[in-house]
């Protein structure tokens, strides 16, 4: 389902997410706390990869993601789950009175959302592992697609520790092979 441009609230994180992956954010400045009422009542928001430790390319690219879940931790932060719909490109750029940035995007197709029942048993194996012994992780995902094996690479490149700027190649060259070919490289090691 395409949708034509949409202005949503953007966060810059230091996090990787493709379509289908979830994470938790802890929300504890005020301006992102009112950046996150605003996504309740519109369509989501756009996680903008961004760190402060490595030089960064300005990305033209981010993660629409939903809300699925919110709650608060054991010490008083806001937390929310969110689950990337798809990827957007980034059109434009504005920040309001808050200093939260806005953007105007549009969706962008990627490798990650096509649906292939072929496992590769070691990578699926692999990944269903990791879920099992990481009971946080597990807890974020009721559903495990570890039959699709997009769906599984995508997962091990936001889980494995490299760099943002190697996991952003596999956004910017959108090649499922490469992906493959490097997730299995780690994973055989």
């Amino acid at each position: 389902m395409q949708h034509s441009n949409l202005t949503l609230p953007l966060f810059p994180l230091p996090i990787f997410l493709l379509p289908e992956g979830i994470t938790r954010l802890r929300i504890f400045e005020q301006r992102y706390v009112k950046m996150i009422k605003r996504a309740i009542q519109g369509q989501g928001l756009v996680l903008w990869m961004h760190t402060a430790e490595e030089p960064f390319p300005e990305l033209n690219w981010g993660s629409w993601v939903e809300i699925i879940n919110f709650g608060q931790g054991e010490d008083g932060i806001l937390e929310i789950d969110v689950k990337c719909k798809a990827l957007v490109e980034i059109l434009s750029l504005d920040k309001d009175n808050d200093n939260v940035y806005f953007a105007q995007v549009t969706e962008i197709s990627h490798w990650s959302q096509v649906l292939v029942n072929m496992p590769s048993h070691v990578l699926s194996q692999s990944i269903a592992d990791v879920f099992e012994n990481t009971p946080q992780l597990n807890a974020l995902y009721p559903e495990k697609h570890t039959d699709n094996l997009n769906w599984v690479i995508a997962r091990w490149l936001e889980l494995l520790p490299v760099s943002l700027l190697v996991k952003n190649s596999f956004v910017e060259t959108h090649n499922f092979e490469e992906a493959k070919s490097f997730v299995k490289s780690i994973i055989d090691k």
